[in-house]
């Protein structure tokens, strides 16, 4: 009785956890000699977090609210990198501008975690030729925290991780 019950627990406990896909890259050319990026925008996301907790003095709750906005994340990254951001694609620039998409999807929930894909491409603005694409999962207690740290974990793959 005491292994089924066990069992049954540790069964419980691993199917909720959430396991997370390695970072990939596909490299189709060199980041060398831009200058300039021009990052799509993005919205703002939004997650918030809560929980209850009670003794014999009384109950108490208590409430966490997180956002991120991807676009904005990755120009501050970008521009820590000393890469210059542009309002737009201008053709004396293209040359020198690359151009980074953000997209999301294939969100999942476990006990207590909330985990997201997060794909970044990168385009060379005079050709919009395919420059490299990288693919990250993370986990965290929000979404908006999972957000970002797969974004921070595909900005590193491509920039430190060559």
């Amino acid at each position: 009785m005491k292994k089924a019950l066990l069992l049954s627990i540790a069964a419980f406990l691993f199917s909720n956890c959430i396991s997370l896909a390695p970072t990939s890259i596909s490299r189709n050319g060199s980041l060398e000699g831009f200058r300039y990026f021009y990052v799509t925008p993005t919205a703002e996301r939004n997650s918030v977090s809560g929980g209850t907790y009670g003794n014999q003095n009384g109950v108490y709750g208590s409430t966490s609210s997180n956002s991120v906005s991807p676009s904005e994340l990755i120009a501050g990254y970008m521009m820590n990198k000393g890469y210059v951001r542009v309002p737009e694609v201008k053709a004396e620039n293209a040359k020198q501008t690359m151009i980074i998409n953000y997209g999301d999807g294939n969100s999942r929930e476990g006990m207590d975690e909330f985990a997201i894909e997060v794909t970044i491409q990168i385009l060379g603005a005079e050709k919009n030729d395919l420059i490299c694409i990288c693919r990250a999962d993370a986990k965290a207690n929000t979404e908006a925290k999972a957000i970002r740290r797969a974004t921070e974990k595909c900005l590193n793959e491509i920039f430190i991780g060559r």
